[in-house]
């Protein structure tokens, strides 16, 4: 039997599953580079002031990274409904862990609002010696002021941008990925981090905030639970990797092309963020669905696990699994968004969600014993959930947290409802009941002093809540209910009040009961 507590755990979830609690650490203090202009730019109507020292070429790039840039790098051309697009070029050295990348992003203002600034959330220099920001430059324009605090960017427009405009900037920085040290307060931030056998790239490029009640968002930085508010966005990533050997692997979501020796392309349209994971040992295995999704799960040769009862492989499970809950949550809450479905084993806690790839502990493979009942199944299917609550709908992890993860952890339930009925009890004793569960589930992650109270608050009495209403409506109506919400918040940021808002009257009368018990703010 699966124990409810694995002693090998050292840290906390990476935001998105729970299992074992740590004390909450505090992040680095955040530091400011500010970069500013200090003499006249010779173009027209321009009031800010050129940068001293400041190089006035736009960095060396590719045709890919020119093509995205018009005349003085801004344009009133944007189709509605286009995304902002990332076009990233990324140097790898596979040996130092280091990368250098050059990045352009076109923008376009689909706000009411005139912008006098970009904002961008860089959650690589969540760590000091992480980021190095070399430059920002804009077509046309001989610098830009701009300052980076912590893991807020913030760049002056050389004019305001109006609605409907397009704007087209270079970023030029580095990476030095960190080490994923087992035990530390950082390890389940592995996502972004190495280890002897692999080279995890998670939140590691700058992405625009959220623009949002006419503010960008970036979101204080906590140890608890998670801070990222994405938009969807297209990526067209181009990498190529130096100081691996020719058996080196990479594992991305999107349209995957090998464009030469250890140089790939990576094509995701619609995605929150774009990840990688890169290594020399990887094992991959596929699966075509019926309904065209590939779903691939890459691990090591410890996912393979020797028994009493003989050897247990743990890749060709979570291969099951994920096809399997990919496939019903479609059925359940529309399309999945991507062509491909990627899961990895990763050499961090937990499991962490990204937009068309997810990790999953290597803990979990490790410790896998055959039974359905066990980490390996819950976190695979929870991670795959989150490509619709998360992915496809987007909400703010840090001020609701309770959309992703609440319903993510709900959708571990309904698919042993469909697969394992008989582990329906084992998933509340196991999941939820020893913990006594309190708080209510719609506080923020500001709003907790222990990762533990987290947890309690919004993964587990956020099931429970999910499961009274289910009762209230009846299985058939809240099944409709989530699929309502998860086509109306399909390429959104959305708040709770969307959920609500799709209920009948009747329904929401139905409800009051349940919200008022689980939610500070019931919505009545």
């Amino acid at each position: 039997m699966i124990l409810h507590k694995l002693s090998f755990i050292v840290l906390l979830l990476a935001g998105c599953s729970f299992t074992h609690v740590e004390p909450v650490a505090q992040w680095p203090t955040a530091t400011t580079l500010r970069v500013v202009q200090t003499t006249p730019v010779p173009t027209l109507d321009r009031d800010l002031q050129a940068v001293a020292g400041a190089s006035t070429e736009p960095s060396p790039t590719s045709e890919a990274l020119s093509a995205n840039s018009d005349g003085d790098g801004e344009t009133c051309q944007a189709t509605a409904g286009e995304l902002t697009l990332h076009t990233v070029n990324a140097q790898i050295d596979y040996q130092t862990h280091s990368v250098v990348v050059e990045q352009a992003v076109r923008y376009i203002n689909h706000t009411n609002d005139t912008l006098a600034q970009i904002v961008m959330n860089v959650e690589a220099n969540y760590r000091p010696g992480t980021f190095t920001l070399d430059s920002i430059s804009m077509q046309g324009e001989m610098g830009l002021t701009y300052e980076l605090t912590g893991r807020r960017l913030t760049v002056e427009l050389p004019r305001p941008l109006e609605p409907g405009c397009t704007v087209n900037l270079r970023l030029a920085f580095r990476l030095a990925v960190p080490n994923i040290l087992a035990g530390s307060v950082d390890a389940y931030r592995g996502f972004l981090g190495y280890t002897p056998r692999q080279m995890n790239m998670g939140h590691w490029l700058p992405t625009v905030a959220v623009y949002m009640n006419s503010d960008w968002i970036t979101r204080d930085a906590t140890f608890i639970g998670e801070q990222v508010v994405l938009d969807q966005a297209d990526w067209d990533v181009s990498i190529e990797v130096s100081g691996a050997s020719e058996s080196l692997m990479v594992a991305g979501p999107g349209v995957e092309t090998n464009i030469g020796s250890r140089s790939w392309h990576f094509d995701q349209r619609g995605g929150r963020d774009f990840t990688i994971s890169l290594s020399e040992e990887f094992n991959v295995v596929r699966q075509l669905l019926d309904n065209g999704i590939t779903v691939e799960v890459y691990t090591f040769d410890d996912a393979v696990v020797t028994t009493d009862n003989g050897p247990v492989d743990g890749a060709a499970f979570a291969l099951v699994h994920a096809s399997r809950s990919l496939a019903m949550y479609a059925d359940l809450f529309g399309d999945f968004p991507y062509a491909r479905m990627v899961v990895v084993q990763g050499d961090f806690p937990d499991g962490m969600e990204f937009s068309g790839i997810v990790f999953v502990s290597g803990d979990w493979f490790r410790s896998f014993t055959g039974s359905a009942a066990s980490y390996l199944m819950l976190i695979t299917v929870h991670e795959v959930s989150h490509q619709w609550w998360y992915a496809r709908v987007g909400s703010d992890s840090a001020l609701n947290p309770w959309l992703d993860e609440a319903l993510a952890t709900y959708s571990e339930y309904v698919f042993i409802e469909e697969y394992y009925p008989d582990l329906k009890d084992w998933w509340w004793t196991f999941r939820v009941d020893p913990y006594n569960p309190q708080g209510y589930v719609d506080e923020t992650v500001y709003e907790f002093s222990s990762i533990r109270e987290y947890i309690n608050a919004v993964y587990l009495r956020g099931v429970r809540m999910l499961d009274a209403l289910r009762n209230d409506l009846g299985t058939e109506a809240f099944f409709a209910w989530l699929r309502r919400y998860a086509e109306a918040g399909a390429g959104r940021v959305v708040t709770p009040d969307l959920i609500w808002s799709l209920l009948t009257q009747e329904q929401f009368d139905a409800t009051r009961a349940t919200r008022q018990i689980y939610l500070r703010d019931a919505v009545l």
